[in-house]
């Protein structure tokens, strides 16, 4: 971790948070195929579960702020060999995801309809969405306790044992599908409620990982494992962190409402295409999560030499990979999309997004290995305003632009996204440059 070749293992720690990523995506493809066969000549069944992907971000934000503020405080306890800290670390740490879930429980039942409504839900959207919304708020409770364990693990380096958890997730999700959707005859609720138990059994696991003592950091169940001080550091680089991610939230409502203002057909398209592009976003979280682990250690010791080449190395690693997999999707994406659809016009606008998008994501990968610099030395601000900058104050106007003003339809939508994801990279250059020179 402190000392030899960066390459050999940023690819160690990543692979396994790849795999299960990739696992993730298997999960999320064959979700959406199971959900799109209910019945093939009607799209609102995918663009139902399109409607609530803001909320699954916004979920997603939460878990993600609770898990990489876990995952910095341990990785820079570890550097700093303060042992105290990582004694406390669990409790704390769970304190807080709890919390959130039961809050996101509660607002979640209560508000529902009102949600999917302000979310743009109309007609059958509007029932197949508030279905698969409230099978799925159990699960969303089950991540973000989860992510409190995952954080304490990748903070350790312990990235195989994430691997698991996230491979026995997907798997029961896989097998339990279709029988909860066709053989129980639940429809899109089905969906939810296999996400839902794999999720329990991806948290059974996570337990039993912590009980039988196979990490550095234990669980204790008592009051005087909970220090308000060790929240305080987890919420200050997490919140950041859960900020940009619910402003991704919020972008992709705008940008759900431009779609269905332009035609419905579109929205499914981009309900689609969400699962693919997690194709590139996989490499980028994975390689990510490694460097958040090696930069945090190498902060709490001091080497400031090795944080550039790790940042540097990271960089170079999501923006090859990126750069392939764009060039696939570019290539196959008719054949790739068309079992999801029977709808020309939906396959149509699948195509035209990932043409339009896939390799602006370049500029994305840019600015998540800047944005984990920074969460691994304990200074998550700046991620967030690039985040910010790349998805509401880019990317959202400037597809009011391209839609209103130039009259570019659905792909103005898209051409909004490639354009924040480039401008976002040129800050990140910036910002990156004068914080390792401050560290220097």
């Amino acid at each position: 971790m402190f000392e030899g070749p960066v390459l050999g293992l940023l690819v160690r720690l990543s692979l396994p948070i790849f795999v299960g990523m990739a696992f993730q995506l298997l999960y999320a493809v064959v979700d959406t195929l199971w959900v799109s066969r209910i019945d093939p000549s009607d799209p609102s069944y995918v663009g139902g579960m399109g409607i609530i992907f803001p909320l699954v971000t916004l979920v997603i934000a939460v878990g993600s702020g609770v898990l990489v503020g876990t995952s910095s405080l341990v990785a820079r306890a570890i550097g700093e060999k303060a042992w105290a800290v990582l004694d406390r670390t669990a409790g704390s740490g769970l304190v807080v995801g709890l919390g959130a879930g039961t809050l996101l429980l509660a607002l979640g039942y209560v508000f529902d309809e009102e949600i999917i409504r302000v979310l743009g839900g109309r007609g059958d959207y509007f029932t197949h969405a508030l279905e698969y919304f409230r099978s799925m708020l159990p699960a969303g409770f089950l991540m973000l306790a989860g992510n409190v364990l995952i954080g304490i693990l990748q903070g350790e380096g312990l990235m195989k044992k994430v691997m698991k958890a996230v491979v026995i997730g997907t798997a029961a999700n896989v097998v339990l599908d279709p029988v909860f959707i066709f053989l129980l005859g639940l429809g899109v609720r089905g969906a939810g409620y296999a996400t839902t138990i794999a999720q329990l059994a991806a948290g059974t696991y996570l337990v039993s990982v912590f009980i039988t003592k196979k990490t550095a950091v234990p669980i204790r169940w008592k009051p005087a494992a909970v220090d308000a001080g060790i929240i305080r550091r987890i919420v200050s680089v997490g919140l950041p962190q859960t900020a940009g991610y619910m402003t991704l939230s919020v972008s992709q409502l705008m940008f759900n409402r431009i779609l269905v203002g332009i035609d419905s057909r579109a929205l499914a398209a981009s309900a689609i295409c969400g699962r693919f592009d997690q194709m590139l976003i996989m490499p980028i979280l994975s390689i990510g999560s490694a460097a958040i682990t090696m930069i945090g250690q190498n902060y709490g010791r001091g080497n400031h030499g090795r944080i550039r080449l790790v940042w540097r190395t990271s960089l170079l690693c999501a923006g090859a990979t990126v750069a392939a997999i764009a060039s696939l999707l570019f290539i196959l994406a008719p054949r790739v999309y068309q079992p999801f659809t029977e709808v020309d016009a939906v396959l149509r606008y699948s195509v035209l997004q990932t043409r339009i998008v896939a390799f602006t994501y370049l500029g994305a990968a840019a600015v998540a290995m800047g944005r984990a610099l920074f969460q691994a030395i304990g200074r998550a601000f700046p991620g967030f305003l690039v985040d910010s900058l790349r998805l509401a104050a880019i990317s959202v106007p400037a597809a009011y632009l391209y839609v209103k003003i130039a009259g570019l339809g659905a792909a103005g939508v898209w051409l909004g996204v490639a354009t924040g994801n480039v401008c976002a990279a040129m800050v990140t250059f910036l910002l990156v440059s004068r914080t390792l020179k401050n560290l220097s």
